[in-house]
């Protein structure tokens, strides 16, 4: 008997570029919250954050941009 509530999601794998997707919104929103909690200017940790998410974004389309090719390299 097939479960009802069975996920699709854990089937399904989870490739670089859904990292970068789910760590750019995060690295924003961390700088947002420690500059609403620690005693730092809310410009700074904007900018620190923006700046790591520039990196994140940058190492994603420029060091491993997405390919045609299969991940493990060979030809289809």
């Amino acid at each position: 008997m097939r479960n009802r509530f069975g996920s699709r999601i854990a089937r399904v794998p989870v490739s670089y570029y859904d990292f970068v997707l789910f760590a750019v919104p995060l690295v924003l929103l961390a700088g947002l919250v420690a500059a609403a909690t620690l005693s730092i200017p809310l410009h700074v940790g904007i900018t620190v954050s923006g700046i790591v998410s520039v990196v994140v974004l940058a190492d994603a389309m420029f060091i491993r941009p997405p390919s045609n090719r299969p991940p493990n390299g060979r030809s289809a």
